[in-house]
């Protein structure tokens, strides 16, 4: 258990990399003066980080052949994994 925990951290060092940061604006946001009154420009910059967090998730996940599904409003993108397109 614990060396698979291990591969899942140390696999994904940009996502936590982009989560810790998005965590630190929000909480520095809302430690700056004006105390708890965060700037939309702070929560833009975290939704893109969070963004990019997910992003990254998914290229990993094609990488090791998982299907991936995102999914916004009307908007829905799926990558599957077809066996028949492989070349041995």
């Amino acid at each position: 258990m614990g060396e698979r925990l291990k591969s899942a951290t140390m696999g994904n060092v940009p996502f936590w990399v982009c989560l810790g940061i998005s965590i630190a604006l929000l909480i520095g946001g809302a430690l700056t003066p004006p105390i708890f009154v965060i700037d939309k420009s702070i929560f833009i910059a975290t939704g893109e980080l969070f963004a990019f967090a997910a992003l990254w998730t998914v290229m990993k996940a094609i990488d090791k052949g998982v299907d991936a599904q995102i999914k916004h409003n009307n908007t829905e993108i799926s990558i599957k994994n077809d066996e028949s397109d492989k070349v041995d």
